[in-house]
């Protein structure tokens, strides 16, 4: 209320400047400034008062208050330097105006009254304030009082007046706080309260020491949940997260923000549904499921592998209420696994391609030749039909045994500098005539790429072998698109089909020998690319859906 009316109060005393500013011009037309000098001094004050009023009434009236906080901090300010410029503007021009003009002290009491009336300053404040303005005022009366008598009553009259004034501000403070405190029945209330509070008071104690050992048992276990190497996620029976540790962050993706009040199914691949069921059903019984190996999903939709250990959550009660798991990425793990058996199984047909490979190929070479020799034939004309078909296992065999080679190869030899770009326009007619014998398109998207240094008859079996493996995995009207870029590291060789992609199951073990879905393939031609990859020291980096697959090949710029 008091800074409503403060608030209008400096309204009120902005118009009043105006109006002496009016009559300040009117003494000025009448020639009052040439008489006496007093008048000039009279217009600056004003002047400087005006200012100091604009300045106020900007404060007060800009102030934007949401609630009874906000107006006690800036109330306490503006009221104080609002009193303090009011005040001393008085004393200022009682003091060193008035008495060059008329020698009276007019001003300066309408100033104390005013401060002590509306201002509700509290004792100190308003003494100290007093104070300092009777100071100022009467260092200004003696400097511009001639008249000794009128000095002597000036030094009397202004000292009653002050403490009359304190007297009034400390009297309407007084009325204002016990008003204040009567309306909120504020004594009444803290006597109600006093001995409730007092009995409750004890029993907090009591309660708070109790939970500051919860809390401190609690901080110990959350700071082991939160340094611990394993995802640990909390969830209800219905599924839903409710606590998730920063080793869940960074196995997941997810931040704890993120994560929870969301189902659990998030982290789940589609075929894992009925899987979370039956880990929520067992739960649900009271039992604990122990290192389950399964597959979760990562917020960037990357497939991980992981070991899972679910406990039962209980309250106070002994409730079963939610299920805890401990979630361990063995995604790497399992990684090396894979290509640790693909590695015996290259090794192990490395060592069949160096066993049979030439002791097949020369009898498969003279049974080639014989059968061309009968060919010729005229007693064999009746079989010129087969002879062909023949020859051509036989052909396939040697090509086979070479693949077997390739795969027993240990390192790459005769390489040089060679553009990726060349060595795929050097072999793109052979690639189209593929691509228009299937009934298919091809789109190639090659950027500006550096040299590396490459095999390049390798270089061209490893393209050739993904390009047939995509064209064989299109239908009729697909589209292949083989695309070269270069990244800080490297250049990166990107096949991409528009086929019905890889099942998740075979995606794991691609590379491996012998593994093929296709009705005639051997399953060496991956791995042969494999083989390539390794020996170039790049990495094939594979992504499948269901509207294609893509194989990446990365090669660094320092690769040999």
């Amino acid at each position: 209320m008091n800074f409503s009316h403060l608030k209008i109060l400096s309204m009120i005393l902005l118009f009043l400047d105006f109006f002496f500013l009016f009559t300040d011009y009117s003494n000025y037309r009448g020639g009052l400034w040439y008489v006496t000098p007093g008048y000039i001094l009279l217009f600056y004050a004003h002047v400087i008062f005006g200012v100091g009023m604009i300045f106020i009434v900007t404060l007060y009236w800009r102030s934007v208050l949401q609630s009874v906080e906000d107006v006690r901090t800036v109330h306490k300010y503006y009221e104080i330097f609002f009193a303090v410029f009011c005040l001393f503007s008085c004393a200022f021009v009682t003091g060193w105006v008035d008495q060059k003009i008329h020698g009276q002290l007019t001003v300066y009491i309408i100033g104390c009254f005013l401060v002590a009336v509306f201002f509700n300053l509290k004792p100190r404040v308003s003494f100290s304030i007093c104070l300092i303005s009777y100071i100022i005022v009467m260092i200004g009366i003696v400097k511009n009082q001639s008249d000794t008598l009128v000095l002597k009553g000036h030094f009397l009259n202004t000292l009653v007046l002050i403490f009359v004034s304190w007297f009034l501000s400390l009297t309407l403070y007084k009325s204002r706080v016990q008003d204040f405190l009567h309306k909120n029945r504020l004594e009444l209330l803290v006597k109600e309260r006093t001995k409730e509070l007092e009995g409750i008071n004890k029993q907090l104690i009591k309660e708070v020491d109790e939970r500051k050992e919860i809390e401190e048992k609690i901080f110990r276990l959350a700071s082991i949940v939160e340094s611990s190497d394993d995802g640990i996620i909390g969830m209800t029976l219905e599924g839903i997260i409710i606590d998730w540790n920063r080793a869940a962050e960074g196995i997941y993706g997810y931040s704890e923000a993120e994560i929870l009040g969301l189902p659990v199914s998030r982290l789940l691949p589609p075929d894992k549904e009925l899987e979370l069921k039956e880990i929520l059903r067992t739960v649900s019984t009271g039992k604990s499921i122990s290192h389950y190996e399964t597959t979760r999903l990562r917020k960037d939709g990357r497939i991980i592998d992981v070991y899972l250990t679910v406990s039962t959550i209980k309250n106070h009660n002994g409730q079963i209420i939610g299920a805890s798991t401990i979630v361990r990425d063995v995604t790497a793990q399992k990684k090396i696994e894979r290509e640790m058996a693909r590695m015996d199984q290259m090794n192990l047909v490395g060592e069949m391609a160096a066993s049979i490979g030439h002791e097949v190929r020369n009898p498969m070479t003279t049974v080639r030749g014989f059968l061309q020799l009968l060919g010729e034939k005229d007693n064999f004309t009746k079989y010129v039909d087969f002879i062909p078909l023949m020859i051509s296992e036989l052909d396939r065999a040697n090509q086979i045994i070479s693949e077997f080679l390739s795969i027993s190869r240990t390192k790459v030899t005769e390489v040089a500098s060679h553009n990726l770009n060349d060595i795929i326009n050097s072999i793109l007619p052979l690639i189209q005539v593929d691509v228009i014998n299937s009934e298919k398109r091809l789109i190639t998207e090659l950027g500006d790429v550096p040299d590396l240094v490459l095999n390049d008859k390798e270089i061209r079996q490893l393209i050739l072998n993904l390009s047939k493996n995509g064209l064989e995995a299109m239908p009729k009207g697909g589209c292949l698109t083989i695309k070269t870029n270069s990244f800080s590291q490297g250049v990166i060789l990107s096949i991409q089909d528009e086929g019905s992609g890889i099942e998740p199951g075979i995606l794991n073990r691609l590379g491996t020998p012998f593994l093929t879905t296709k009705k005639t393939g051997t399953g060496l031609g991956l791995a042969v690319c494999y083989g390539i990859a390794a020996r170039h020291k790049a990495e094939i980096i594979v992504e499948s859906s269901p509207r294609g697959s893509t194989f990446s090949v990365k090669f660094a710029s320092l690769n040999m």
